[in-house]
């Protein structure tokens, strides 16, 4: 039994260590195209266990949109995880969400396998949420900074709640 367990965790080591994540991370690319989404970054970089991304910039409908200083994948089959760091939104949306995110986080296991986790925090103030991806919807709790909580984002797309602000949307 020991034997079998050192085995197959090798097996996943292995496969971990000799993905071709840029590979992977290009097929990602031709797949959010056909959803009108086009990632531009200025350099990609597989460290064995994970790919990082740095100075990305996100495009909708050809219209910039956020910017990112660094994104850290790390596809680890079993547990998945994506952070950024220093994420702006592009210079045209700033009028309307004029917020910057410190840090996102957003993980999925295979535990957990219908939902995907989020937190985040920046000069918004902190999140939490879960997307599920069964149900298609999504559930995020947010604990505002007063700036925020005046803004007319959080008056249009958020609930207020003894928890903080809440919003849900299925997709």
């Amino acid at each position: 039994m020991k034997k079998i367990l050192i085995a197959i965790v090798s097996f996943l080591v292995a496969v971990v260590l000799f993905m071709p994540k840029v590979n992977l991370f290009y097929t990602l690319e031709e797949l959010l195209k056909k959803e009108h989404v086009e990632i531009v970054v200025d350099s990609i970089k597989d460290r064995w266990i994970d790919l990082v991304l740095k100075d990305a910039t996100v495009f909708y409908d050809k219209i910039e949109s956020v910017k990112a200083k660094e994104i850290d994948i790390k596809p680890w089959l079993v547990y998945n995880v994506i952070e950024a760091k220093d994420i702006t939104m592009a210079k045209g949306l700033q009028s309307i969400l004029n917020f910057k995110i410190d840090e996102a986080k957003i993980s999925h296991s295979i535990l957990h396998y219908k939902s995907l986790n989020i937190e985040a925090s920046g000069d918004f103030g902190s999140l939490s949420g879960e997307v599920d991806l069964l149900k298609r919807s999504v559930h995020i709790l947010l604990q505002p900074t007063r700036r925020f909580e005046r803004s007319q984002v959080a008056r249009d797309y958020f609930k207020k709640s003894k928890e903080g602000l809440i919003y849900e949307s299925k997709f």
